[in-house]
């Protein structure tokens, strides 16, 4: 499945055809170079990685593994939407790489902050923790409700507060809670034809349940990128006439993690990694799903090992008050079995028996002769 933004409109006019079986643009002297070939060229290199790519992968597989994971005891605290009559920045409280601990100013816990999420209209701004210290009272493993908290770095909502200064309240009530998140490392997703690199997220499930029901997957948006949105797209030539002149847009996908109901089947820019009922994780994306290729190398292993199974078959022993089953009793069923193995194996060693005697008897006549 290509790319689903059309590009063959104004300013770019991309009108590449895979019927037309165009492979090269051929560019001549004396012949000003159009944009749409310049356009086209690129389509004509990506069909090609396109049909490779079809060949090899299913859509929607992990080509660079990026760990797919899910939670169902993922600490979060709820904060007050504002403080001091600011509103507050929950972003602040969050480092990718050097964690920002927190510490509640009455009951003395610390925490690292892994994760963030914005307030809503509906719901509280949240952190996402990962606990390592208790209070001060030596029990206390959860931060309270309504206290103030402390970060180990300068925060800045419109206000400045130092390092170790209060910045930030928890919420009324039921501030601390815990919650299921899934969480998918950095990797490379084969979709739409492109091999698209995702980088690490964490997705909060629910705040304070543990037992969500969730199709969870990548979400695909695809953006134009002008010069005017992002300034680094213009020309970096320092010392020329063009030097930051505007050039050329930029197509852009994007994979964010995301949740629908196990009911949707809004799947057109969605990707399926992982399935949960009742918070038990039901399916997960495997490392790496071949598409033709997988077919052979499936043939090939039938051909020279048949059918077979690689999950054991599992079976419980249970008591019954009856020797029925189906209409059939069972106690009887056991028995006739048994009896028909033990006839089956007498008349194996017979035969066999048999078979060494006239053996036997041939070896002596031959001997004789």
């Amino acid at each position: 499945m290509a790319q689903i933004t059309d590009l063959n409109v104004s300013p770019y006019y991309d009108d590449f055809d895979e019927a037309d079986n165009f492979h090269k643009v051929l560019f001549r002297p004396g012949f000003a170079i159009q944009a749409r070939e310049l356009t086209q060229l690129q389509s004509i290199l990506q069909n090609q990685v396109e049909r490779h790519g079809n060949h090899m992968f299913k859509e929607g597989s992990i080509v660079i593994p990026g760990q797919l994971s899910y939670s169902d005891d993922f600490p979060t605290l709820q904060l007050a939407t504002t403080f001091a009559s600011e509103e507050i920045d929950p972003s602040q409280f969050y480092d990718a790489t050097n964690p920002v601990t927190i510490t509640g100013v009455t009951s003395g816990v610390k925490a690292y902050v892994i994760g963030y999420q914005a307030a809503t209209a509906t719901t509280q701004p949240i952190l996402y923790l990962n606990y390592y210290k208790t209070g001060s009272d030596n029990s206390s493993t959860t931060f309270s409700d309504g206290e103030n908290i402390t970060a180990d770095k300068a925060i800045t909502h419109t206000t400045g507060y130092a390092s170790g200064v209060a910045s930030a309240t928890t919420f009324a009530t039921d501030a601390s809670a815990t919650g299921s998140s899934a969480t998918i490392e950095d990797g490379v997703i084969y979709i739409r034809g492109q091999f698209v690199k995702v980088n690490r997220q964490t997705l909060l499930l629910s705040s304070n349940s543990a037992t969500e029901t969730a199709r969870v997957g990548l979400t695909i948006t695809e953006t134009l990128v002008t010069p005017e949105e992002d300034g680094s797209l213009t020309d970096n030539s320092r010392g020329s006439s063009n030097y930051a002149a505007k050039g050329a847009h930029r197509l852009k996908i994007s994979l964010t993690l995301a949740k629908l109901s196990t009911t949707s089947t809004e799947d057109s820019k969605f990707i399926e990694m992982m399935r949960i009922d009742s918070g038990t994780l039901v399916s997960k994306a495997r490392a790496t799903e071949y598409s033709v290729l997988g077919d052979v190398l499936a043939r090939r292993t039938h051909d020279e090992s048949g059918d077979y199974t690689v999950k054991p078959f599992l079976f419980g022993v249970r008591e019954s008050i009856t020797n029925t089953v189906q209409g059939k009793n069972l106690q009887v069923h056991i028995q006739v079995v048994i009896l028909q193995m033990m006839v089956e194996l007498l008349l194996k060693v017979y035969l066999h028996y048999h078979v060494l005697l006239v053996r036997h008897m041939l070896e002596d006549m031959n001997i004789k002769l």
